[in-house]
């Protein structure tokens, strides 16, 4: 008989991995339920800075530039899109039909220091990319001290007591 040597985290890892999937079946058949047939997408994003900007891309396959809107209000980014199935009729009847309406939904905070208007956004083989700038950092800035109301220099003298 060989002796093995037994991981007590294994079975725990294993209960994790079950639930993970239990968890993800269950979510996926009660958006349908919800949504009315139709299916919700997690949306995944990529979150990029450097010192000029933030860079969000998005994976949203399936869906066209007209189907996805970007929004930016108190410093949340929100993206939405909504996808119908094709209402055409085609000859024949369908064995198995899985593409069916979608929406998609994801807020992002970002700091309040960007410049909303000049957001920007494009779509190209199913990635959208977002390009929010950020605002300039205020620079220091010397400010003249000058004395009395006027704004010109008195002369203040001393006097010996």
């Amino acid at each position: 008989m060989a002796i093995v040597r037994w991981n007590p985290w294994n079975d725990l890892f294993d209960l994790h991995s079950q639930m993970d999937q239990l968890f993800s079946t269950f979510q996926g058949d009660a958006a349908r339920a919800t949504n009315g047939g139709s299916e919700f997408i997690n949306l995944p994003v990529d979150i990029r800075q450097t010192d000029s900007e933030f860079v969000i891309e998005a994976s949203v396959p399936g869906f066209t530039p007209e189907q996805v809107e970007v929004t930016f209000e108190d410093g949340t980014l929100t993206i939405k899109g909504q996808r119908s199935s094709e209402t055409e009729e085609k000859k024949g009847e369908y064995v198995r039909r899985e593409r069916r309406h979608a929406s998609v939904y994801r807020q992002v905070g970002l700091p309040a220091e960007v410049r909303a208007d000049a957001i920007s956004a494009s779509f190209d083989n199913g990635v959208l990319r977002i390009t929010v700038p950020r605002a300039q950092k205020a620079q220091p800035k010397r400010i003249p001290v000058t004395a009395g109301s006027n704004g010109t220099p008195q002369v203040i003298e001393h006097q010996k007591s």
